[in-house]
């Protein structure tokens, strides 16, 4: 369980980060990468939302606690890095 909590937190940082990318290539008007960058965090979210469900209730509160820090620590990197 514990594994799979760290997997989803680090899945929640990678995913932020990339959110971060494509608003910065939206913001830019690079099309096409934030077509790629879009595809790429649509198909991540859909398959985190499949993990984080399958699991019973409990489990599934764990998950997306350690999806939602993962996401707020990657903002946090991103923005200290800008």
């Amino acid at each position: 369980m514990i594994t799979k909590l760290i997997l989803i937190f680090i899945a929640g940082f990678v995913i932020d980060l990339l959110i971060t990318k494509y608003t910065s290539d939206v913001a830019e008007k690079r099309i096409w990468r934030a077509t790629l960058f879009s595809g790429m965090i649509t198909m991540a979210n859909f398959l985190l939302l499949t993990v984080i469900l399958k699991d019973s209730a409990m489990d599934g509160v764990f998950n997306i606690l350690a999806f939602a820090g993962g996401n707020s620590l990657g903002t946090f990197f991103a923005m200290k890095r800008t």
